[in-house]
């Protein structure tokens, strides 16, 4: 990594949270898997439990990992984290939604392009109104 080594801050912040995001994803796609082959419940309501649990473990790994405090006290950081992952939740089970009952694409790769849908919108709000970085 000698050309393109992490001393960029946001260049660093951009690796970690994709970083994260990934973990997070993965957690995301085995707790979803499990919930619908081998718990039997529907894949809309499947999503939307493992998204809330994910967005739990999410703001664990970006509070440690990725961002920096500071801009509000840590009462008011978590709630404005939560805000921000409350709409991106929206966003989650509206395109889960529309991709899995009217465009009929298998859940798995439903899940997949909406991750990657929602962690722009996730990385620029959490940046801009949740942490101080």
């Amino acid at each position: 990594m000698s050309k393109y080594e992490l001393t960029n801050p946001l260049f660093r912040q951009i690796f970690l949270f994709l970083s994260v995001g990934v973990v997070c994803y993965f957690i995301s796609i085995i707790l979803l898997m499990f919930l619908v082959e081998v718990a039997n419940i529907d894949v809309n309501l499947a999503n939307a439990i493992s998204s809330v649990i994910v967005i739990f473990i999410c703001y664990l790994l970006n509070a440690k990992f990725v961002f920096k405090g500071g801009r509000y006290s840590q009462k008011k950081e978590i709630l404005a984290f939560f805000v921000v992952s409350f709409f991106g939740f929206l966003l989650n089970v509206l395109l889960m939604f529309l991709m899995t009952e009217y465009l009929a694409i298998w859940y798995v790769i439903s899940k997949t392009v909406v991750t990657i849908s929602i962690a722009v919108f996730n990385f620029v709000f959490r940046k801009r109104f949740v942490f101080l970085q």
